[in-house]
């Protein structure tokens, strides 16, 4: 398997160098888009959140005390601010340092990392400890060593969010948080996995990989708009909820695997990427043949969501007008509409950011000759 894996990524690799020898570039806009959803009109009345700079000023003195502020940070902590831009001050606050973790985590230890042996043991009891945290107002303690910076920032900000949040919301999102930090910071290139995974089964762990699933749970903690999910069952609504909350995850993770691939996959070598595993699963497909599959299932995806939104709008419009049932829809209402910031920031933060921008690039969205905003 090692040899046919390592085949495949020089293949890549070379046609990849053909591709930008030759100047090929595309529009990844173009190529979600369809008759079903064009996402520049989606995105036209998003805005910001109107204290970006002042949050992200604060988030980056976190960082720093902390001791888990990384270079270029400021590419990154933007993430929760475009996600979340109605949410309060104290709530966008909490989340974007959450991010700040997050994104630190991932950078140190996620799925593209190369460390030593001895590093990569010392992350691992890291991802593992706070993994397996079910208290998270109960401090982290080992033998002979202290609490890292990562765990003791993760646990003073989760702790912070269980207090200004319901019980039962924070533990439906902290069960989503640690089941996202049991498996995003694994090594799963191939040959770490033993096998060469279908695109169904990296597609079906690759949402979790992303932590696209607690993030789409923040949007009721940054709304401060918790559901009634009983009633909502009740109502015949949760399963739509249920279903468009995943298809969103996949938007989000699927979109950014497409933005990544040449900092994954052509930089890092890294073959847990959905271009690359496409690629694997058929190894005669050239890599332009792979983007147009790779950008097929992401189109697809934000049809899905378009259409179940509509069926869930249409379900809201058949509710009874009782109490409790008129406040529940208005609050789905209210919850939709951060469901669409949330898809909006999966294509517009990874346009505007420059985490993923370089000189020459086959996407037009990541070419530096493209204007910047951050």
């Amino acid at each position: 398997m090692q040899a046919i894996t390592s085949s495949a990524m020089n293949r890549i690799q070379q046609e990849y160098a053909r591709l930008i020898d030759g100047d090929f570039c595309v529009s990844l806009l173009d190529l979600f888009d369809s008759e079903d959803f064009n996402i520049e009109h989606y995105c036209r009345d998003y805005h910001p959140h109107p204290q970006m700079t002042e949050i992200i000023r604060n988030v980056i003195g976190y960082g720093n005390t902390m001791g888990i502020l990384l270079p270029n940070a400021e590419h990154y902590l933007t993430c929760a601010l475009y996600l979340f831009p109605d949410a309060s001050p104290e709530k966008i606050l909490l989340i974007a340092r959450n991010y700040a973790v997050d994104f630190y985590l991932n950078d140190t230890m996620g799925r593209e990392y190369r460390s030593t042996s001895e590093e990569r043991q010392r992350l691992n009891a890291i991802r593992s400890r706070l993994a397996g945290v079910s208290d998270v107002n109960v401090p982290v303690t080992r033998a002979g060593e202290g609490d890292s910076a990562a765990e003791r920032a993760n646990l003073d900000v989760l702790a912070e969010m269980e207090r200004t949040s319901p019980d039962a919301w924070f533990a439906s999102f902290l069960s989503l948080y640690l089941k996202h930090l049991s498996v995003a910071h694994k090594s799963y290139d191939c040959i770490s996995l033993g096998h060469i995974p279908s695109i169904e089964e990296y597609i079906s762990i690759r949402g979790d990989i992303s932590g696209m699933p607690h993030t789409v749970s923040l949007i009721e903690y940054s709304q401060d708009n918790y559901l009634d999910w009983g009633l909502l069952g009740r109502s015949g609504l949760a399963a739509e909820l249920a279903e468009l909350n995943t298809t969103v995850s996949l938007i989000g993770a699927l979109m950014n695997d497409i933005f990544s691939f040449e900092k994954e996959v052509i930089d890092n070598r890294s073959d847990s990427n959905l271009l690359a595993i496409i690629v694997l699963n058929n190894f005669k497909m050239e890599l332009r043949e792979a983007i147009s599959v790779a950008t097929t299932i992401v189109r697809n995806l934000l049809i899905e969501y378009e259409r179940t939104v509509a069926l869930i709008e249409s379900k809201i419009d058949g509710m009874r007008d009782g109490m409790p049932e008129s406040v529940e829809r208005e609050k789905v209402r209210h919850y939709l509409d951060g469901v669409r910031k949330c898809v909006q920031t999966c294509w517009l933060w990874q346009v505007d950011t420059r985490r993923y921008k370089r000189g020459r690039s086959i996407w037009k969205e990541t070419t530096l000759s493209v204007p910047v905003v951050v």
